[in-house]
């Protein structure tokens, strides 16, 4: 499972990205230009993501594109984390959050 960017990770974000993406065991990249397909984008016109879908997501192993600074326009299945704009690094925070709490849901971490 991997998250990939078409941008530059950035601090304050990327040491926090770095740490989430180790605890959930998701690979993240930042590239220049996004290759291939089959992932699942972050769309915001989408329809709101449940815990259910997640878990589905996990189960399945997908990869996920959160588009950069200027968006992204892909064709493939689509998933929104809610009806407003998030920074891309904030967007990968809270799905690396998601994922690690559909990964390992019985991790006192969720407790808390």
């Amino acid at each position: 499972m991997k998250i990939i960017c078409p941008s530059k990770v950035k601090e304050p974000y990327k040491s926090v990205i770095s740490e989430l993406a180790l605890r959930a065991r998701v690979e993240v990249e930042f590239v220049k230009q996004v290759r291939g397909n089959g992932f699942v984008t972050l769309d915001e016109d989408s329809e709101p993501v449940t815990p259910e879908k997640i878990k589905e997501l996990v189960r399945d192993n997908v990869d996920f594109l959160v588009g950069g600074p200027n968006g992204i326009d892909t064709d493939g299945p689509k998933i929104s984390l809610g009806r407003y704009t998030l920074n891309h690094q904030i967007a990968i925070i809270v799905l690396l959050d998601l994922l690690f709490r559909a990964k390992y849901p019985n991790h006192p971490y969720n407790k808390h």
